[in-house]
């Protein structure tokens, strides 16, 4: 049987993780004739949310070194050849995901789940974001020749044949543009999906925005 691989990156989550865990359609997953790994990385919570995954149904590993590293971490340690990631905040619904497998199975290699095509909840995205993100998004599409909506989307599916995690370029936030830049000249598709305001604090900040943009650049020139 395939296996369905969900790495769920973690830095203090505790007031959203068991939900974001609960919200995975591991029966409409399981009915499409796949096995279903869950996997959280996480990055050194201190406010609880270690506890509540260690009494999950779910595998989890340590990486302390930023969401790259935990998202690199991850794939060195599940078994799919299909893998989705998602932010472990509450702020992604999960029920696009079968949809979202559709596409790599019709043969797409990145399944990006797009906020910007979808419906983004009052609050969700704050306007600095949004257009921080919409230049990120055309300077990729620049840069790499793509045509997406959303480059800095928290949730993403795509194939693992062959990928080795320690090609993956980028540092803690930069790990989306790491990945575009990785599959850039693959069949990249999209799926609008839902976007609600995210549980407990942000860790982004504005600068983050300058390192994604430099990561783009360094990895295309």
């Amino acid at each position: 049987m395939d296996v369905v691989s969900v790495i769920i990156p973690t830095l203090n989550e505790k007031e959203a993780v068991e939900d974001v865990i609960d919200d995975i359609p591991k029966e409409r997953l399981q009915e499409k004739g796949y096995e279903v790994e869950l996997v959280a990385v996480d990055g050194g919570s201190s406010d609880g949310t270690l506890e509540i995954l260690n009494k999950s149904e779910i595998k989890v590993l340590h990486s302390d070194e930023g969401k790259a590293e935990g998202v690199r971490e991850g794939l060195k340690n599940v078994n799919g050849d299909l893998i989705f990631l998602i932010d472990g905040d509450g702020s992604y619904a999960c029920k696009k995901i079968p949809i979202m497998l559709e596409e790599l199975e019709k043969g797409s290699e990145m399944v990006l789940g797009s906020r910007l095509e979808g419906d983004i909840s009052n609050g969700a995205m704050p306007t600095k974001n949004k257009i921080g993100n919409r230049i990120l998004t055309w300077l990729a599409n620049r840069l790499y020749g793509t045509d997406i909506s959303d480059l800095c989307t928290g949730l993403r599916g795509f194939r693992c044949d062959g990928l080795n995690p320690e090609e993956i370029p980028g540092d803690g936030f930069e790990i989306e543009a790491g990945l575009h830049a990785v599959f850039s000249e693959k069949d990249i598709s999209e799926v609008s999906i839902d976007y609600r305001e995210r549980k407990g604090e942000s860790k982004l900040v504005t600068f983050d925005g300058f390192r994604i943009a430099f990561r783009l650049l360094r990895e295309k020139f």
